[in-house]
């Protein structure tokens, strides 16, 4: 048997609580990136001079804001801001 068998039949028939905190943390998520999906959508009103300031352009806004409702794209805009802001002490 594998740690993953074991740790499957652990939760299945041991643990008192494990479907109700799975399922918190999935609820819990899912307002995590809604939360986060609808600060990105403030970042529409942002000018493109704002948006340079803090090292983004207006398509990385687009594209953080493809997908679902509750996609969470806020990672890809940190990673893109980071990126340039990198260039830019290269330079």
């Amino acid at each position: 048997m594998t740690t993953i068998h074991r740790t499957l039949d652990a939760q299945l028939t041991g643990k008192r609580g494990t479907i109700w905190s799975v399922a918190k943390n999935a609820i819990v998520s899912l307002f995590v990136r809604y939360r986060n999906r609808r600060q990105v959508l403030s970042l529409n009103e942002f000018n493109d001079h704002q948006l340079a300031d803090i090292g983004l352009t207006r398509d990385d806004v687009r594209f953080a804001l493809r997908g679902g409702a509750f996609n969470d794209h806020s990672m890809d805009l940190m990673r893109a801001s980071l990126r340039r802001r990198s260039r830019m002490t290269a330079l």
